[in-house]
Order: C-alpha cells, then sequence, then structure tokens
C-alpha cells in the first residue's frame, strides 16, 4: 500500500523533487551546490511528520441522577448498580448523613444521604428512590438518589468550578459541573470525609 502525506505518495514526492533539480540545474540561476542544498530543504519538509492537531479531550462517562431538584454525576468506573430503595434498618450511633443500612446481594450496604452534606433542602425518603450502590476508597456504600436520569458523557477539561456554599463542603465534595449544569461528585473524597464514619462512642 502506498504511503500518503497530505494527498501525495512518496512515489510523487520523489518525481516532483527530481523536476525541481532538473528545472534549477536548467537555469543555471543556481550553482550545483546551492541546488543540492534547495533539494535537501525541500526533502526534509516532505519528510516533517504530520501535525497530529491538537489532543483529545480525556471524556468521562458518568451516571446522572436528582436530588432535592438539582442533579449530580458519579464517574460509572465507581458504579456497581442502582436499586431500588427499599427495606432501609436505621442503625444508632451513626452520623446524620447515613439512612440506614439495606442488604444489597447478601451483603450490608450502608445508604448515605448527600442533601446533609451538599446543604441541600429535604428530609426523609422520596417514594420511588433508588440507591446507587458505588465503591470508592476502598469502601462499598450506596447513596440516595431521587430518580436515575441515564449516563452521559463530559470532557474533563470542560468542567466549570462548582458554585461556592457557606461552608465549601460543594467545593471540597464536586469536581466541577457540566455545560448541562451536572454537578459531578468527587466520590473518592466523599469517601476519605470523616463525617460519613460512624460514632462508635455515641451512646
Amino acid at each position: 500500500m502506498e504511503e500518503r502525506r497530505g494527498g501525495m505518495t512518496w512515489e510523487q514526492a520523489y518525481a516532483q523533487l527530481e523536476r525541481v533539480r532538473q528545472a534549477l540545474e536548467a537555469s543555471g540561476d543556481h550553482s550545483p551546490e546551492a541546488a543540492r542544498h534547495i533539494l535537501q530543504a525541500r526533502a526534509q519538509a516532505l519528510a516533517r511528520p504530520l501535525d497530529p492537531g491538537p489532543t483529545a479531550t480525556e471524556v468521562s462517562d458518568l451516571l446522572v441522577f436528582s436530588l432535592a431538584g438539582e442533579r449530580y454525576g458519579i464517574e460509572t468506573a465507581h458504579v456497581l448498580e442502582t436499586v431500588p430503595l427499599r427495606e432501609l434498618t436505621p442503625v444508632p450511633c451513626t452520623p446524620a448523613i447515613v439512612l440506614g443500612v439495606m442488604n444489597h446481594r447478601g451483603r450490608i450496604l450502608p445508604v448515605l444521604d448527600l442533601r446533609r452534606l451538599l446543604e441541600l433542602p429535604g428530609q426523609g425518603v422520596p417514594p420511588g428512590s433508588r440507591v446507587v450502590a458505588v465503591v470508592a476508597g476502598g469502601m462499598t456504600f450506596g447513596i440516595l438518589a431521587e430518580a436515575v436520569a441515564g449516563t452521559a458523557q463530559v470532557g474533563t477539561h470542560d468542567l466549570a468550578p462548582p458554585p461556592a456554599s457557606p461552608t465549601g463542603n460543594r467545593r471540597t465534595l464536586c469536581k466541577g459541573v457540566t455545560g448541562t449544569m451536572v454537578a459531578v461528585l468527587d466520590l473518592e473524597a466523599l469517601a476519605q470525609d470523616p463525617r460519613i464514619m460512624a460514632n462508635n462512642g455515641a451512646g
């Protein structure tokens, strides 16, 4: 298969160089040494690699869900599955962010209510709520979602800074906001937040 550069085969490129050489020699305007330098410069220009163009933006796949009338996204690499929220069991001595635990495929799954951390209105479990089971920071836990919208893609360089909040929680727990107003959660930061840890010393 012939290699092409900008629509020209190498055979055509060499033929063009030969025609230039012959034209230079016939004109007599350049010495053989000057003609040789010109041909070398043209050959180097032809051999220069093609411009690869701008680097492609890294794209992340998100699972988008709603909570308190706002939309949030979680990178699908962290998501195990989404399941209906049912048979939630409260657990004593846990922070308010922990709604309780549920059975997930034979394992106990703590379910978090991010409204507490993100300073969102609302309390209790809205009808039809779902749980997004995720893995982050070596932990498996669930996140309360009023509804799951589906998946979306976003360029990591296209994220705008998250909106400010009185305590700064949103900037800590969000990587940024997409052009369609989806706040992308930082699951690793959430998993390391001390406010989700159980208070074993509580009575």
